[in-house]
């Protein structure tokens, strides 16, 4: 019985030692995050350097990461570039469809062989949340 109230109290000890190592690790790593997430110029960096790409070739193949709804899909052109793509734009694209993104522009325009171009915004969530911030920050 001792052994069992022993083993308990050993317990208790290694919890509270975890305890003691674990938050302050965490309360430094929470509000590293939250500045690096809220850092305007790595903010407008991701933003811009997506805005500022610039490519176009036909379609070479397309790949999927896995058949999931959040799988990776990209397209690999003709040079090799590999392109992230959406799920939509992923099932109307074919190979030997061409693909251009002009610098300064957000969207992705995609000529397909059937003749219709699809377009689409590639950078909406990146310009959102600069934008988002930019505002918070002139507020402040």
């Amino acid at each position: 019985m001792d052994t069992d109230q022993e083993l308990e109290k050993q317990e208790k000890n290694i919890k509270k030692s975890l305890l003691k190592v674990f938050l302050p690790i965490i309360a430094i790593i929470i509000p590293i995050l939250y500045f690096q997430e809220n850092d305007l110029d790595r903010v407008r960096q991701e933003y811009e350097k997506i805005r500022n790409e610039e490519y176009q070739g036909l379609v070479l193949k397309k790949k999927e990461a896995g058949d999931y709804p959040r799988a990776e899909r990209y397209i690999l052109l003709k040079d090799y570039r590999k392109i992230h793509i959406s799920k939509d734009l992923f099932d109307i694209i074919t190979a030997e469809d061409s693909v251009s993104k002009i610098e300064d522009c957000d969207s992705i325009y995609c000529y397909l062989k059937n003749g219709e171009i699809a377009i689409e915004d590639i950078n909406e969530f990146r310009r959102d949340k600069y934008f988002n911030l930019l505002d918070k920050k002139k507020k402040e």
